[in-house]
């Protein structure tokens, strides 16, 4: 696919409030869908259905933008020739079943935590998440690559003993 988007990284477009609020919102309903569906296969195979094809459209999407670093000389042929030499991102769609698994399943759980915590403390979602983010950045300060590492091999193992498992924990040294 070529990419049809180029930006400087000082020039990437904001995440617009009306686009963040959207997308919150949209959170929160396929939490509650997944929730209601739990146990139902077939709704629980439709809704898989219609993610997986919106997560491959914005996939799609995505691959069609190149960020160049600010300092990359200004001459397009230079900046097409970078893009030219660029190989093709690898992501998380790359990954295998039982590390989306894990993905999702976290996600999942982190979003219907946000909401819960949103709704006891009378806060927005987004401020909750915010104050989440911004505690969990103060307890990975101190992680290394190598932590990060073992804690992922672990919770393979876990989804490898029950593939059908939904909810991770893993444990945090806050000394």
């Amino acid at each position: 696919m070529h990419n049809t988007y180029t930006y400087r990284h000082s020039e990437l477009p904001p995440l617009r409030p009306e686009i963040k609020a959207q997308i919150v919102a949209l959170d929160v309903r396929i939490a509650d869908l997944i929730l209601r569906s739990q146990g139902n296969y077939r709704e629980l195979e439709e809704l898989s259905e219609v993610l997986d094809s919106a997560a491959d459209s914005c996939e799609l999407n995505l691959n069609s933008i190149r960020i160049i670093a600010d300092d990359i000389p200004q001459s397009t042929d230079q900046i097409m020739q970078i893009i030219a030499d660029n190989s093709p991102l690898i992501s998380m769609m790359d990954l295998p079943i039982e590390q989306k698994n894990i993905i999702f399943s976290t996600a999942l759980m982190s979003s219907v935590a946000i909401e819960a915590l949103a709704t006891i403390y009378g806060k927005t979602p987004l401020e909750v998440a915010t104050e989440l983010t911004e505690g969990a950045g103060k307890l990975g300060e101190e992680i290394t690559i190598d932590q990060i590492n073992a804690t992922l091999e672990e919770l393979i193992g876990m989804w490898k003993e029950i593939p059908c498992q939904k909810v991770y924990r893993i444990e945090l040294d806050s000394d």
